[in-house]
């Protein structure tokens, strides 16, 4: 059971944790994978935070010159929005198990809300002003369900009504300073939709100008270099629960009881030669990302593993979305800058190790459904309970500092 799997793991009390600040990368990397912080065990249930989140107004905006996330009008019911997805599901738990409303709003004129600039124009070449002109076009051509373009569903960043809202989540930093300055009592967080930009670095200690929180890109089990400042959540961008998935693709869910087959990640899709894939058949269908957000989803939720072998490094969001979507993910865990959903037995540096292991876990239903339990529990501890915790506890403070 879940349970079994997730008390095999060892458990490393807080006091310690500090500690493994000072192993060396390859000694930390193998306890990310057979570990967990002693802490994750007093963390109150996925249920329970949904709750308090809903007990609190909350806001989730992005620009609309960023190529990802969701391309909807103002007032659109969360599950719709996150549906509407450019590219990637990203941070919907925001939108599906908090309840945020979403925005989306043009650019604004202050230099700080140009900090987008920092990731597309490290790329020689980039033409800022093309790129911009990208949000006046109907993303994909209008073949993944989109009719009108990002800027056709957006509105100034000043008509949003930000007195209605406790806290607000920020794609890069939308909203500018004057704006920040006249709503104290709001809660504002920032996620860097590129977490290698300089300000994305920077937040890791101090979150932004006058942002209240920066939440991270990342979520390891042992956030213990670089450490974090006290502002600073471990959050994924695939800030995602096994709710969240539910609630958006409940149409998949019988079909899912009946998986069969592996799910490629796309680097290893591509490098895997015609003969592997074939061979790989024997485990049933094998499928690669492609189409639209619910033609992913459909697929992921009829897979039983997501296999990722090669490429990188990946953040993993990939990973995230397949282990909420409840396939057992399998692979290289050195393929990744964070191992932290990786379990014992479930790593495959190449693909004369993929085909015994997948044999083995076809041989024995009962352990994989075991392992895909228990992979789910961790992941939901490290990329929604714990970083809603956390934010929760922020927001608390906050508001006791400033009174609505």
């Amino acid at each position: 059971m879940a349970r079994e799997v997730i008390s095999s793991l060892n458990r490393i009390p807080n006091a310690l944790l500090p500690a493994l600040a000072l192993l060396p990368r390859s000694l930390l990397n193998r306890i990310e994978v057979a570990a967990l912080p002693g802490s994750l065990d007093a963390l109150p249930d996925p249920a329970t935070l949904r709750q308090e989140a809903r007990s609190f107004r909350w806001a989730l905006l992005k620009q609309t010159i960023y190529p990802d996330l969701y391309c909807c009008p103002p007032g659109t019911p969360p599950a719709e929005a996150a549906r509407s997805t450019l590219q990637r599901l990203g941070p919907a738990a925001f939108l599906t198990d908090f309840g945020a409303d979403f925005w989306l709003v043009r650019e604004d004129p202050a230099p700080e809300c140009r900090a987008w600039e920092e990731s597309v124009g490290s790329h020689p070449g980039t033409d800022l002003a093309e790129f911009r002109q990208r949000q006046h076009r109907i993303p994909h051509e209008g073949a993944r369900g989109h009719r009108r373009t990002p800027w056709e569903n957006s509105v100034p960043v000043e008509e949003i009504p930000f007195s209605r809202y406790d806290a607000v989540i920020s794609v890069d930093i939308a909203v500018p300073d004057r704006i920040l300055k006249t709503h104290p009592q709001i809660l504002w967080a920032t996620l860097p939709a590129d977490p290698g930009t300089p300000t994305a670095k920077a937040g890791w200690k101090n979150p932004p100008g006058l942002w209240n929180v920066n939440l991270t890109h990342l979520h390891r089990r042992f956030p213990v270099r670089p450490s974090l400042g006290p502002r600073t959540v471990e959050c994924p961008y695939s800030f995602q629960s096994r709710h969240t998935w539910e609630t958006l693709f409940p149409e998949n869910l019988g079909a899912s009881a009946e998986r069969r087959g592996c799910f490629l990640e796309t680097q290893t899709y591509r490098a895997l030669s015609s003969e592997q894939r074939a061979r790989l058949e024997a485990f049933g269908p094998i499928r690669h990302p492609q189409g639209s957000l619910p033609d992913v989803a459909r697929d992921l939720q009829a897979s039983r593993y997501y296999v990722q072998l090669t490429g990188g490094p990946l953040t993993g969001n990939g990973q995230v979305e397949a282990v909420m979507a409840r396939c057992l993910a399998v692979g290289n865990p050195a393929s990744y800058v964070q191992r932290s959903l990786f379990l014992p037995g479930l790593e495959a540096g190449s693909f004369s190790d993929l085909e015994p292991l997948l044999a083995r876990l076809e041989s024995d239903k009962e352990l994989c459904r075991d392992l895909v339990a228990g992979q789910g529990r961790v992941a939901e501890l490290v990329c929604f309970q714990r970083p809603a915790h956390r934010l929760l506890a922020l927001l608390r403070a906050h508001r006791q500092n400033h009174p609505g």
